[in-house]
């Protein structure tokens, strides 16, 4: 499903440049679940903004779903990121003039489904969270379990193929984010997602198919 080659990616810092990925390369299947770890600053949360065409690399290639990413011009990547991608934040990002409803559908009427087309999906999807009762609140009615909850719907609302997650319990605590993490996996299992997570946790990372620490800007399996 997503196929990285001979990725370079660095950031000018100052007057000199810093290397967060060299000549980086790494293939995951379809329907696996990879978790990335490594110290602050290895490039984890950079792998997932590549992958997702939120930014591109100095060099190299990058495949999703067959999609050479790489080529695709800005606008394309935007498309591409609305139709294939989901995305979970530590930090939630919920629109909070939205409600929790209103925040579901804005994937589905980016991709022109407005309407019941939009509001069936994200009522049926908040059933399947367990915030049924909640969708004309507003996120910061919410605890923050509830919120990541919420943040799991949307970024999945639109069943795309690849889930990309950046500390998804990070601030949550143990008992919370043991809950959320049981509900993204049921939901991504039900469809066959291939998941992404980045993550410090040991705890977290054993629940994965397969564990990546990133050193040197290259992977080492684990």
């Amino acid at each position: 499903m997503i196929r990285l080659r001979g990725l370079d990616k660095c950031y000018r810092e100052g007057d000199r440049d810093r290397v967060v990925l060299r000549d980086f390369s790494l293939d995951v299947a379809e329907g696996q679940r990879l978790a990335l770890v490594g110290r602050s600053g290895s490039g984890k949360s950079t792998l997932l903004n590549l992958i997702s065409g939120m930014d591109a690399p100095d060099a190299g290639g990058i495949s999703v779903g067959g999609i050479r990413v790489d080529q695709l011009g800005e606008r394309d990547r935007t498309l591409f990121r609305r139709r294939h991608i989901g995305f979970v934040f530590q930090f939630f990002n919920l629109i909070p003039t939205l409600t929790v409803r209103e925040n579901l559908m804005l994937p589905l009427q980016l991709l022109g489904r407005t309407g019941a087309l939009a509001g069936a999906p994200a009522m049926e999807l908040l059933a399947q969270v367990g915030l049924a009762d909640r969708g004309d609140s507003f996120p910061e009615q919410l605890s923050g379990g509830e919120q990541q909850r919420v943040a799991i719907a949307r970024a999945l609302i639109h069943r795309p193929r690849v889930l990309l997650a950046d500390e998804p319990t990070g601030t949550l605590d143990e008992e919370t984010g043991a809950l959320v993490l049981t509900l993204l996996d049921e939901l991504t299992a039900a469809h066959g997602m291939t998941v992404v997570m980045v993550t410090h946790s040991p705890e977290v990372a054993a629940r994965m198919d397969r564990v990546i620490r990133l050193v040197d800007g290259r992977p080492v399996e684990v």
